[in-house]
């Protein structure tokens, strides 16, 4: 008996953050990059580098969004993926990860792919940006070998 299964692709414009810059050029100062904190014990925010504490410290294997390019000796800003209160803080760059697409489809400046959002990979959803529009991409697969 022979089935058809049919997968659907979304494609729809979103941000991405990468572990190299989001307009897919060099790494400059100002640009955003993701990250994964692995401090096991948790991440001490600082509200300037060096400075007085931000609590709660970022918990160990949160993804996070700093900037690409260390600055005053090592200390990234904060810009998302953290409490309201700790945005524009900062944090040592060495107790960071960064986190590197894996495949799927990437725009470089301005899309989300599953390889950049992991909650659309296990939904079967990737994102691009298409200039002002939006595409969908219907794929069908043929089921063998069922009985």
């Amino acid at each position: 008996m022979a089935g058809a299964a049919s997968g659907l692709t979304l494609l729809g414009g979103g941000a991405a953050l990468a572990a190299t810059a989001p307009h897919g050029g060099p790494v400059g100062a100002g640009d955003i990059c993701r990250y994964e904190v692995i401090a096991r014990s948790g991440l001490n925010v600082h509200k300037t580098p060096r400075g007085k504490l931000i609590p709660p410290p970022l918990k160990f294997g949160l993804h996070i969004g700093a900037d690409c390019k260390a600055s005053n000796n090592g200390w990234v800003e904060l810009h998302q993926g953290v409490p309201k209160n700790q945005l524009h803080g900062w944090v040592f760059k060495r107790y960071l990860k960064p986190i590197k697409p894996t495949g799927g489809v990437s725009t470089g400046a301005g899309g989300t792919s599953a390889a950049t959002n992991p909650m659309l990979a296990g939904a079967g959803l990737g994102a691009i940006a298409l200039g002002g529009g939006l595409a969908v991409v219907v794929r069908r697969r043929q089921v063998k070998g069922l009985s």
